[in-house]
């Protein structure tokens, strides 16, 4: 008897746990997608984004061949950008872009995947893969949308990817200066220079490759280096480093010049 009473309590666990799974957070089945879908999106509209997701969800697994699947799956997206649940947010917007990419949410769900990306960036010393990541999906989206409504932001943030992409290489360069690696500093400079040409760095890395001849003492070509930054003039404190430099060199090889 006692055994027939564990298993039936242990099958009326068991359902009860199914209904619970079934049911919304508030203990009620739904029965009508756009109601779930209104109550869910009333959620997101107040900024509870994690009840938002929850109820998203339940809508997802109860009716998932509905018309409110996309804006679903979207807001679920948006959730969980919101929830700052950057990789979460990935796997919605790439739902979408790959179940519904003529729906009206397709636009925005692959400018929102090179925000995932952006809002994982790190400073420019540390491993770059996210800010990489970043750069590649948004230009893949203006790829896809050069008349999009999110151009003008996504182009903002390209600019800044590309900024801490040029910082990173300015920094390896100038690190290979340090441990007297000139070669290796310059192909670092190169670098920078043929991938961000138009990056405010652009102008320390000339700097860099100008200092590298410096140090190798190889004078003709320090001069040339250092006069093509000063004669540039797009960075006033590169610019005046690099006259001082040239003032510098002169002094010393008229001395060279007055010894021999």
């Amino acid at each position: 008897m006692y055994r027939r009473v564990f298993v039936y309590l242990l099958l009326l666990g068991f359902a009860a746990s199914l209904d619970l799974s079934c049911a919304t957070t508030d203990g009620a089945r739904p029965t009508d997608p756009a109601a779930q879908f209104e109550k869910a999106k009333a959620r997101y509209d107040a900024h509870r984004y994690l009840e938002a997701a929850d109820q998203f969800k339940i809508l997802l697994a109860q009716f998932p061949g509905s018309k409110y699947a996309e804006p679903a799956t979207f807001f679920l997206g948006k959730s969980y950008f919101e929830s700052r649940e950057y990789p979460l947010a990935q796997v919605e917007f790439e739902r979408i872009i790959r179940d519904f990419r003529r729906g009206s949410h397709a636009e925005e769900s692959a400018f929102m995947l090179g925000m995932c990306a952006y809002k994982e960036r790190r400073p420019a010393p540390y491993d770059q893969a996210s800010t990489e990541s970043a750069l590649a999906l948004l230009e893949t989206y203006i790829g896809s949308y050069p008349e999009g409504a999110f151009v003008a932001k996504a182009r903002q943030k390209i600019n800044e990817c590309r900024s801490i992409l040029g910082q990173k290489l300015c920094l390896s360069g100038q690190l290979y200066l340090k441990l007297g690696d000139f070669p290796a500093a310059r192909s670092c400079f190169d670098e920078l220079l043929e991938k961000y040409p138009d990056s405010s760095w652009a102008e320390w890395a000339l700097l860099g490759i100008a200092r590298s001849y410096e140090r190798e003492r190889n004078w003709g070509k320090a001069l040339e280096s250092y006069e093509n930054v000063a004669n540039r003039n797009k960075d006033a404190r590169a610019s005046k480093s690099a006259e001082d430099r040239l003032k510098k060199i002169r002094e010393k090889t008229k001395q060279i010049e007055e010894k021999r």
